[in-house]
C-alpha cells in the first residue's frame, strides 16, 4: 500500500515526480485504465478516490490514484478523516496513493499523523517541494542549477548568478 505525499509550492516540481513515478511503475499498455486523477476540492470525487484505491492494478504494472490538492493533511473534516483511517489499510500493494498539495501538512490531524506513521515505518514517503525565497539567493542559484541539471544543460557560474 504505498502511499505518497508530496507538497510544497514548486508545483512544476511536484507534477514532474508524479509523471516520472507513473512512467515507472504504470504498464504503457494499461496506463488509461490504471491512473486516474481526482480534485480534491471536490467532495464526491474524494469518495471516489476512497473507493477507488481498493482497487488492484488492471493487467501489468501498478495501478496510480493522484488526488490533487489532498483534502487528507488539510481542514480534513472527522468523517472524511474516518473514511481514510478506514480505508488506508484495504489499499492494495501494487495500488499507489499520491496525495499532492501546495500546503504544508498540519501535522495535529488525526491523518497526518498516521501519514507520518507510516512514512517512519517506510510504508510511506513524503517529499516537498519548496521554491527558494526570492531574498534566498543561494537557494535560487540552486534551483537554477538543478533545473539546468534535469534538462541536461551545462550552464556556467556567471549565466547563474545573472538568472
Amino acid at each position: 500500500m504505498p502511499i505518497h505525499l508530496f507538497w510544497g509550492d514548486n508545483r512544476d516540481a511536484r507534477q514532474k515526480t508524479i509523471e516520472k513515478l507513473i512512467e515507472k511503475i504504470v504498464d504503457p499498455a494499461w496506463k488509461a485504465l490504471n491512473v486516474s486523477r481526482f480534485d480534491g476540492k471536490d467532495i464526491e470525487q474524494v469518495n471516489r478516490l476512497l473507493e477507488e484505491v481498493r482497487t488492484p492494478p488492471f493487467g501489468n504494472g501498478s495501478r496510480v490514484l493522484v488526488a490533487e490538492t489532498s483534502p487528507f493533511c488539510n481542514g480534513c473534516s472527522s468523517e472524511l478523516a474516518n473514511k481514510f483511517e478506514n480505508v488506508i489499510e484495504l489499499i492494495p500493494k501494487e495500488t499507489h496513493l499520491i496525495l499532492s498539495n501546495s500546503l504544508k501538512p498540519d501535522g495535529r490531524l488525526r491523518t497526518t499523523k498516521q501519514i507520518q506513521k507510516l512514512v517512519k515505518l517506510e510504508i510511506a514517503e513524503e517529499k516537498k517541494f519548496m521554491l527558494p525565497a526570492i531574498w534566498d539567493i543561494n537557494g535560487q542559484k540552486e534551483l537554477v542549477e538543478q533545473t539546468a541539471k534535469e534538462l541536461n544543460l551545462e550552464i556556467e557560474n556567471e549565466a547563474i548568478n545573472i538568472l
